[in-house]
């Protein structure tokens, strides 16, 4: 098993019949957004497959967008790359940062 750095882009594709549930009177639909994650695995495509798990999870947690069905999502590894175990023991950053047009 090694450590592994994934950078994940995330397409959005919003459900024109439904729109997301947001706090205030706008809405926000972004069109993607990046985000990272460390993650032990035994192969680069293992390591793909548990960020996109991690991302999708703590996405859906935060807004509530895929349960809701407002917005189906696309998940591509931008870069994969072996990283120092340490990283493991750090606070995952679940932040993402998104974009409004590609």
């Amino acid at each position: 098993m090694k450590c592994y750095y994934v950078l994940v882009h995330g397409r959005l594709n919003w459900n024109t019949t439904s729109s997301p549930p947001d706090g205030g009177g706008e809405t926000f639909q972004p069109a993607g957004f990046y985000c990272h994650r460390y993650v032990l695995a035994s192969t680069i495509h293992n390591a793909q497959e548990a960020a996109f798990r991690r991302v999708r999870e703590n996405l859906d947690r935060q807004t509530g967008w895929i349960t809701a069905e407002a917005v189906k999502l696309e998940l591509d590894a931008e870069e994969t790359a072996s990283a120092p175990i340490y990283q493991l023991l750090k606070p995952d950053n679940r932040g993402h940062t998104f974009y409004e047009q590609e």
